[in-house]
């Protein structure tokens, strides 16, 4: 949700460069063929569950790579997300610690989404691709200081795996809407109703964007929201209702969210690319009716 550590400009780029067969007749099996084998049943699909609090994550230590949903429960006080970054080859925790403490991202980190914040007490997922590598799972909102959470120890290691036979292809991508990120928009492909929707996530720019659901408070705006995120002071202008964390170009992600009508704001916080200021002062804030 709210500010993410402001790399440099080269801190940012470097974030971003880093069958059918013929149809046949069936015939039948000969009188003394032995019994067919039933079909196995479909595995379930990997699900990887966090428990947020302040300020730690309870979550497993690894997951299979593969097609995964990553479910995200806030046991609050504070509004909490993940989000997931993928260290670099023969990089650990450690190494990612060591390095934020000096005040800098580190180049060798490339964001892998995760869900954005629900209101506390609530739950919300993604499903996206988790290629295999150590990441870390992270939290950069802020308190109400503007200091990240991660640097109150909102860190946590895990580790992706090889993909199994039973790794997480079957995972259901049923999706009824498509959102393509763009530098600095959010293009529905329809407009979304009161229920529940799988929506489509597309990073369709030049650089990581996320996605973050919000339902506006009566005559309030996103703006009001965005300006309120960075420190957290007063009553919240809306409530949170998931979204994705961010994720680098040409990644494609399924969020299940569930909507009731009234006034929405869609924002990016990620730091841009060329100033280091959050994409909604570029105007990737938008406000959308539901209902």
């Amino acid at each position: 949700m709210p500010p993410r550590i402001r790399p440099g400009a080269a801190v940012v780029a470097a974030l971003v460069l880093g069958g059918c067969g013929s149809e046949r007749r069936a015939e039948a099996a000969p009188a003394d063929a032995p019994p067919a084998t039933p079909a196995a049943a479909a595995p379930a699909p990997e699900i990887l569950t966090v428990t947020a609090s302040d300020y730690k994550f309870d979550a497993p230590d690894q997951i299979p790579a593969g097609l995964v949903t990553v479910r995200l429960t806030n046991r609050g006080p504070s509004p909490h997300h993940v989000q997931l970054l993928r260290l670099g080859e023969g990089k650990t925790a450690a190494d990612f610690q060591a390095a934020v403490q000096k005040g800098t991202m580190p180049t060798w980190v490339m964001p892998a989404g995760g869900p954005n914040p629900p209101e506390v007490g609530g739950t919300s997922e993604v499903r996206m691709p988790l290629e295999a590598g150590e990441y870390v799972m992270v939290c950069f909102i802020p308190d109400t200081a503007g200091v990240p959470h991660m640097a109150h120890g909102m860190v946590r290691p895990l580790r992706v795996t090889a993909a199994t036979e039973t790794a997480a292809s079957t995972a259901d991508t049923t999706a009824d809407v498509e959102l393509t990120l763009v530098d600095y928009d959010f293009k529905l492909s329809a407009p979304l109703t009161p229920g529940h929707h799988v929506v489509r996530v597309v990073n369709a720019a030049k650089q990581p964007h996320e996605l973050v659901f919000v339902r506006l408070a009566p005559n309030k705006s996103p703006m009001d929201f965005a300006r309120w995120g960075e420190h957290q002071v007063g009553p919240a202008p809306g409530t949170l209702h998931g979204g994705i964390s961010g994720i680098m170009p040409g990644t494609v992600a399924y969020v299940p969210v569930d909507l009731s009508a009234g006034d929405y704001a869609l924002l990016c916080f990620v730091p841009d690319m060329k100033d280091g200021k959050a994409h909604y002062v570029h105007g990737m804030s938008k406000k959308i009716k539901i209902g």
